[in-house]
């Protein structure tokens, strides 16, 4: 009479070779370490940490802030930030946005329509754009963007 497995139930060897495998490649380790950094952490995006976390050299660029922006791309979108704030002040003024924008293809977008885009970065209302809401704004925008799509984009943003 042949073996009969119940569900559940997997046969010695291939059992045995499975964790011989997960052994041989550090995948029990990883995902331990994985799972520890969701629960100690608990990033606002776990699956996009998880990308990450597998994506990047240093795991430390996948650690996310409170809007969800992992290392990495917030480090890429304050290179942004900082290439439009032409006068080091810290903060955006309406005038640095028009001359970025004309310079990396905005010149689809009207002056009023460029405004209104400045509108919703700028949500104090103070007629600039901090850095804090520079990376609200595009926590937001990039948040259903994949890596090769965001590095896309930042490109297109910077010298």
């Amino acid at each position: 009479m042949a073996n009969v497995l119940l569900p559940g139930m997997v046969e010695s060897s291939i059992q045995k070779a499975d964790e011989k495998y997960l052994a041989r490649h550090g995948v029990k380790e990883l995902m331990s370490s994985l799972l520890s950094e969701l629960i100690t952490n608990k990033p606002k995006d776990p699956i996009q940490f998880l990308v990450d976390a597998l994506s990047f050299e240093d795991p430390e660029m996948a650690q996310q802030d409170k809007y969800g922006l992992s290392r990495y791309r917030k480090r890429r979108l304050l290179e942004i930030f900082a290439q439009m704030d032409k006068n080091n002040s810290g903060q955006v003024e309406f005038k640095e946005v028009q001359a970025h924008s004309s310079k990396y293809g905005g010149t689809a977008l009207s002056e009023t329509e460029l405004m209104e885009v400045f509108r919703d970065f700028d949500t104090s209302g103070d007629n600039m754009i901090s850095q804090e809401e520079f990376l609200l704004f595009f926590s937001r925008a990039v948040a259903n963007m994949d890596n090769s799509e965001f590095d896309a984009l930042v490109m297109e943003m910077l010298d």
